[in-house]
């Protein structure tokens, strides 16, 4: 074997190994890239899950609250309801008994057949009037309710909204991630084709010196 044919061997040897270095290089680097990306997606998995577990629990919560405070408002109505029938009732028995001062004062009514009346109006009227102050009492103890019910709710609304932007933000990183895997992906990939391809070149350029100074030999 001629020395041209050695120190064309000797070079294409020298050109595959160059190529062959930077491609095992760039695949150990492809490997870890998608190592350290593949563990940041998990992470990044696993807060979501974390943060979807979460804002079901925020969801049950804040449906539960605005439920018990639809059913405290439908009882506070009832509650006002009724104690308004009970003033009306009061007022009319009220009305009563004035037009019986009023027939007793016009010699109208006996005084036996007035004390009679008014004794049986009086204990109406001191019956209705209990129940109307402890109506008032349950529609202030709703009304104390359904503030706390109100407040609980615009808390949980909150924090259910900041989950959602919490959600939003890690979802957006989640997918800049993965695009960005892909694109090193795809570069990396390119580049081991070039690397490639500069390696069968090499090969070609090896085999063509070799043929050549065999035939000048």
């Amino acid at each position: 074997m001629s020395k041209r044919t050695l120190a064309v061997l000797s070079l294409a040897a020298f050109a595959v190994l160059l190529v062959l270095s930077p491609a095992c290089v760039s695949k150990k680097r492809l490997q870890r890239v998608e190592q350290e990306s593949a563990a940041q997606l998990a992470q990044a998995n696993a807060r979501i899950d974390e943060l979807v577990q979460k804002s079901d629990a925020l969801d049950k919560s804040l449906k539960d609250t605005q439920g018990a405070l639809a059913g405290a408002q439908n009882e506070n109505k009832q509650l006002t309801a009724t104690a308004a029938s009970l003033k009306d009732q009061l007022a009319s028995l009220e009305a009563q008994k004035a037009e019986l001062d009023k027939a007793l004062a016009a010699g109208k009514e006996t005084e036996a057949s007035y004390q009679k009346k008014v004794r049986s109006l009086n204990g109406a009227i001191a019956g209705l009037r209990k129940q109307v102050t402890e109506m008032e009492a349950q529609i202030t103890a709703k009304d104390g309710e359904i503030a706390a019910l109100k407040q609980t709710e615009a808390s949980l609304t909150a924090a259910a909204e900041e989950q959602a932007r919490k959600f939003a933000a890690l979802t957006a990183d989640k997918d800049a991630l993965a695009a960005n895997l892909d694109k090193t992906v795809a570069s990396k990939k390119s580049t081991t084709l070039v690397l490639g391809i500069l390696l069968a070149l090499a090969v070609i350029l090896a085999i063509v010196g070799f043929v050549k100074g065999k035939k000048t030999a």
